[in-house]
């Protein structure tokens, strides 16, 4: 494949055609609006006429003695292209201020061309050439425009120059088939004020570098649509290359060529079809298949009503494409009458209407395959005269590109069947727009304020792609909402329930909340459990409680609800009652009856109760939208608590690490142990006070280990007083374990016990009345609440 190059512009005020002038000039003139001079490498020197090189040169270039001449580099392919800039001055006087330059270029060889081997399939957009040191060598012509730039290809290597080698360049499709092709070596330039040397050091004229295809080839030199507009009297012809025709016959009619076609005249009154031949020019031919041919004829249709597409370039491969044609008012009346066909096929009228002084008609086409579609009129189904047609070019039905958008949710893939979803599709081109349209069965579509809204059938499921009309703005304001094809997604959308989470409490006083606690109040009547704030119930209504979940309050709009419920029980010493756990997951469906969750195995005063609701996190069941919207779906929680006694009498195993006695003897006991009975006020929760009453037995001393109650014998004291008592592991009735810290008064049951003096010898009698002080660890609450 040749590589394609950058397009060099043409200074063309006065065009292309102008700059050929100028380039045919010599002398002077020429030389004065040069700009570039460029010559192969390895070339003789140039003189330059009327000017003066006014320093060294550079690059490989070299400056002659009389400093009117230049030579290219001797050598060196990296060269090729490389401009070098060069200051001169019309004479060496004016070397010192002059500001003029003049760039240079060496380029490669200048290649040899097999003349036969030129050829240019204009329609095709194909040159093909053979010859040798075609390496990069590049071919110019004109862009489409006057004033446009020259466009340009160039030959890649495809082999060793010694022998010839062939060269296919892409071209513009459609290039004139007499356009002129310039060919020049590696690294030249093209353009106004740009001079060319071949080796010996000629400057070469435009017509030694123009190149000159042998044959052109032309795909067609008639327009597709044979038919002839005589609504005035004369005809005109546009021909897609009128430059490559020499002349033309048109048997009794009068045929001249000009500017972009033929012009027909004198055509006889009877006459419904004439007959067109055209000879080309020498060296272009019309293909035919494999054959070529050097004429054209066809046969013309003379049509006497003016006709046009005015609905854009039909769908090709769309479902009942329909397209709208604008009639001449002068046969207007007849419209109706006119018995239409698409390719040869019977098209169907199925409006007609008028606007003005013009006259528009519906026909449907049905579904089109082919390249190009052609339409025809006829006065009657029996009667083949021709009357009108008109032509165009088909396009590809475009695909739509719609989204589907839950406000406040974002975007989904599928068509809820519970809520509508808001529809847009990007438009397929200009002019024309997709309107989404309704599919009985399986979802509608409707409008509001300019917006689309699509809902699915809530009896069907499955999968169904969307579909739209195909609409063309300025059409007549009766065929503006007419749809001109229907055409589909190329997806399939799942036909589905969209589940929002919905609020499990009430969000206002006045709203019925999804779930509810209920418990019976002291007086037996049912009080609604209120989420977040705390709640005591009489113990006598315990068994009360349940969880009421209202299905039938659950909206439509909102789909499957899929939840867990969690029910915790926890007695005031804080250990959990496992017979009165509920951890189960259930899906709720719109409407049915409430469901009643009843509370188990609430036992004792203080018990806690504690009820969790939330939804379960499943973005295949939820629309979230966002990912943050995982931790923040709707939950709700109760808690409640059974109410009790303020007071509480218990027994408990205490074992005192330490305890004291302060009167005399005083000392410390060591290994004590007994069981205390316990009276303590309770909060509201069923936690213990810090203080409380204490009495018990005690077993205190039972071990000897020296010191001032060395022989103090082992005793089982009663004791009563006062303890500060510190859960560990929790502050309730009923923790297992505490730190206590004791102040008693005991009454001692022991043997007598007399103190001894100094010189040992027996004193007194000790009393068994004593103050004891002291920290203990006590195990055990067994006992009531009163």
């Amino acid at each position: 494949m040749p590589q394609r190059s950058q397009h060099f512009a043409v200074l063309a005020s006065p065009g292309w055609v102008a700059l050929l002038v100028a380039w045919s000039l010599l002398g002077g003139t020429a030389w004065a609006q040069a700009t570039v001079v460029q010559a192969p490498i390895g070339g003789h020197s140039l003189l330059l006429p009327n000017r003066v090189v006014c320093g060294p040169a550079s690059e490989g270039w070299t400056v002659g003695e009389d400093s009117r001449s230049v030579r290219p580099p001797r050598a060196g392919s990296e060269r090729v292209g490389q401009p070098v800039t060069l200051q001169v001055a019309p004479a060496a006087s004016g070397c010192s201020g002059t500001q003029e330059t003049l760039t240079l270029v060496a380029t490669g060889a200048f290649p040899e061309v097999e003349p036969a081997s030129v050829l240019l399939a204009a329609d095709e957009g194909r040159l093909e050439l053979r010859g040798r040191g075609l390496a990069g060598a590049q071919v110019f012509w004109p862009g489409p425009t006057r004033d446009a730039r020259m466009e340009h290809e160039t030959c890649l290597d495809t082999g060793p120059s010694e022998t010839p080698q062939p060269c296919a360049l892409p071209v513009r499709r459609g290039v004139p088939a007499d356009v002129s092709l310039f060919l020049l070596p590696a690294g030249a330039r093209f353009g106004e004020g740009v001079l060319t040397f071949n080796a010996s050091g000629r400057r070469l004229e435009s017509s030694e570098l123009q190149l000159r295809p042998s044959r052109v080839i032309l795909s067609s030199v008639l327009p597709g649509v044979p038919a002839l507009d005589l609504s005035t009297g004369e005809g005109r012809l546009a021909l897609p290359h009128p430059e490559a025709i020499a002349s033309v016959d048109c048997g009794p009619a009068r045929c001249e060529l000009n500017e972009g076609g033929v012009s027909v005249r004198a055509v006889p009154g009877l006459v419904t079809s004439l007959g067109l031949r055209v000879r080309l020019v020498p060296r272009v031919f019309v293909s035919r298949g494999e054959a070529l041919d050097s004429s054209a004829s066809a046969v013309l249709q003379l049509l006497h009503c003016p006709v046009e597409l005015v609905s854009g370039p039909p769908l090709r491969s769309a479902e009942d494409m329909r397209v709208v044609v604008r009639v001449d008012p002068r046969c207007a009346s007849e419209a109706r009458t006119f018995h239409w066909r698409a390719n040869g096929e019977p098209a169907g009228v199925t409006q007609v209407v008028r606007e003005e002084e013009a006259t528009f008609v519906l026909l449907r086409v049905g579904r089109l395959g082919a390249d190009r579609l052609t339409l025809t009129a006829t006065r009657s189904e029996v009667d083949p005269t021709v009357i009108a047609t008109t032509a165009a070019d088909t396009i590809t039905a475009p695909y739509p590109r719609a989204s589907l958008e839950l406000p406040g949710f974002g975007k989904i893939d599928f068509i809820p069947t519970n809520r509508e979803a808001d529809l847009s599709v990007a438009s397929p081109g200009e002019r024309a727009r997709l309107v989404p349209l309704s599919v009985e069965g399986a979802y509608s579509v409707r409008t509001e304020q300019g917006r689309f809204r699509v809902r699915g059938d809530e009896n069907n499921s499955g999968f169904v792609p969307l579909r739209f009309g195909y609409r063309v703005e300025g059409l007549p304001q009766a065929l503006r909402s007419v749809d001109l094809a229907v055409v589909y997604e190329r997806t399939q959308r799942a036909l589905r329930e969209a589940s929002v989470p919905a609020q499990l409490s009430a969000s206002a006083e006045s709203e019925e909340p999804l779930i509810e606690f209920l418990c019976a109040d002291k007086d037996g009547n049912p009080q609604r459990i209120h989420p977040g704030k705390p709640t005591r119930i009489p113990f006598d209504a315990r068994d009360s409680c349940r969880i009421i979940i209202h299905r039938e309050r659950l909206r439509p709009e909102d789909g499957l609800q899929e939840i867990i419920l969690e029910v915790e029980v926890t007695s005031a010493s804080g250990s959990a009652r496992e017979a009165a756990r509920v951890n189960e997951r259930m899906v709720l469906q719109p409407g049915g009856e409430p469901r009643t969750f009843w509370l188990k195995n609430v036992l004792e005063q203080f018990d806690r109760i504690v009820v969790r609701v939330s939804h379960i996190v499943d973005e295949s069941r939820y629309l979230l939208a966002a990912p943050s919207s995982r931790a923040s779906l709707p939950s709700v929680q109760w808690a409640a608590t059974v109410e009790g006694s303020r007071l509480r009498l218990y027994a408990t195993a205490t074992i005192p690490s330490g305890l004291y006695r302060l009167n005399q003897p005083t000392g410390q006991l060591t290994l004590n142990f007994g069981l205390l009975s316990r009276l303590t006020l309770l909060d509201e929760q069923g936690k213990e006070g810090l203080f409380g009453l204490e009495m018990g037995l005690m077993g205190v001393g039972l071990v000897q280990t020296g010191g001032l109650l060395n022989d103090y014998p082992p005793t089982l004291a009663a004791v009563a007083g006062l303890g500060i008592r510190v859960p560990l592991g929790g502050g309730s009735t009923g923790g297992q374990a505490a730190l206590s810290i004791h102040a008693w008064g005991a009454y001692e049951f022991r043997e007598a016990y007399f103190i001894k003096t100094t010189d040992g010898s027996i004193g007194r009698e000790v009393g068994r009345w004593a103050l004891i002080f002291g920290p203990s660890i006590s195990l055990g609450n067994i006992g009531m609440n009163l």
